[in-house]
């Protein structure tokens, strides 16, 4: 094994056990952690005469230390108690070791005492706010009563260990920074991949729906014409006419998805504003009486009101013919300041004298969304004896604006 595959191993070894402790700290930290305590507590030991005793007080520091990172996660109770492993025996250890004086070498600088700032720090990063003071008050306890005698003086370790604390405190805060980007991050991810799912949900329902009306208005006029002996010519005209909606629908219905997808796929433009005839022309040919007046330049309108405006004209002629049909439709576009949709038509059976809320049923709910993403207005329900929709966008949202 090459000495780079076996750092790389190493790395991806450390990176598992800190994700498996739910640590967001980099994969080298608990690494650089660990080899700073086991060089001070190794200057601490080498710094007093009774060398096996003190060896024996320096594994009691470092052993449960170090073994945390390595014990498997058994439970979801020693996943966020680690401290149970370790907070008495690292006390108890670093108390060991100050309880005999530094005689060996610079005795002036004693390293035991600071044994338990890293620990502290580490204890705070590890267990959060709460135990990681508790660790760093003991470690002060401790300080207070085995360290006295320390030639550099008691106050300098406190000030270490204080220090160590804010500075755990401080990545523990960056931490938790972290995380909770990270869940805005993924929420956002969530929110944004359910509305596309919903944004392609509802192109399709427009285009099917209004592809279906057509097609079966066309079946329909065939039907009567075999039923009634007509011409078959003319039967044989709806039939083809029907085929030909129902191949284009499937064409669009590939284009919308190739687009709306995240590889971006689809090659062609999605239908826009100047679109709108064409829709007029297929419900005229399906033997729906329309009537269309447009007014003003429909190339001002942006691509993506024009899409908005062409689904909403798209569904209210589908519900139009589902639900009045042989009845006259009229539709009007106007483009001045801003952009008004008017599509009308008798209301017949059921609908007549009832009025319809805007949210009642998925075609008009969807009406309504597309509205709210257009920053428009919409109204659909019933007016003496005439269904009426009506969409009315602001001059502010409206358009592309022209070049001199």
């Amino acid at each position: 094994m090459s000495a780079q595959s076996l750092a790389r191993d190493v790395r991806d070894f450390l990176e598992g056990r800190v994700r498996s402790k739910d640590l967001d700290i980099p994969w080298w930290a608990p690494l650089l952690s660990a080899a700073g305590l086991v060089a001070m507590v190794t200057v601490a030991v080498l710094q007093r005469e009774a060398a096996g005793e003190m060896v024996l007080a320096g594994l009691v520091i470092t052993v449960p230390s170090l073994s945390l990172f390595f014990i498997p996660n058994t439970g979801e109770w020693l996943k966020h108690h680690m401290w149970a492993v370790d907070l008495i025996p690292t006390l108890a250890g670093s108390a060991w070791l100050m309880s005999q004086p530094a005689t060996a070498f610079w005795p002036q600088h004693d390293f035991a005492p600071a044994v338990l700032v890293p620990l502290a720090l580490e204890m705070v990063v590890r267990e959060g706010f709460r135990t990681g003071t508790l660790y760093a008050a003991a470690s002060a306890m401790v300080m207070g009563v085995f360290a006295t005698n320390t030639p550099s003086g008691v106050g300098v370790h406190f000030l270490l260990l204080f220090v160590g604390w804010i500075l755990g405190l401080l990545i523990l805060a960056q931490m938790r920074a972290l995380r909770a980007e990270r869940l805005a991050r993924e929420q956002e991810h969530s929110r944004a991949t359910e509305a596309e799912r919903t944004r392609i949900a509802r192109e399709i329902h427009d285009l099917v729906g209004h592809s279906l009306s057509i097609t079966l208005l066309h079946l329909t006029a065939a039907r009567r014409a075999v039923a009634e002996g007509d011409d078959p010519d003319e039967a044989v005209s709806a039939l083809t006419e029907a085929e030909t909606i129902g191949r284009r629908a499937m064409t669009e219905i590939r284009r919308t998805i190739g687009v709306l997808s995240a590889d971006g796929a689809g090659t062609a433009p999605l239908p826009g504003a100047a679109d709108v005839v064409r829709l007029v022309e297929e419900g005229r040919s399906a033997g729906q009486t329309i009537t269309f007046s447009s007014s003003g330049d429909l190339s001002r309108i942006d691509a993506g009101i024009g899409l908005g405006i062409y689904r909403i004209l798209q569904e209210s002629l589908a519900n139009a013919i589902r639900h009045a049909p042989g009845a006259p439709i009229s539709v009007s576009l106007a483009v001045s300041d801003g952009v008004r949709l008017s599509v009308q038509n008798p209301l017949v059976g059921a609908r007549r004298g009832v009025g319809v809320s805007v949210g009642e049923g998925s075609g008009l709910a969807g009406m309504a969304a597309r509205a709210e993403q257009l920053r428009g207005r919409l109204s659909a329900g019933a007016e003496e004896s005439m269904w009426k929709v009506d969409l009315v966008i602001p001059p502010h949202c409206l358009v592309r604006k022209v070049l001199a």
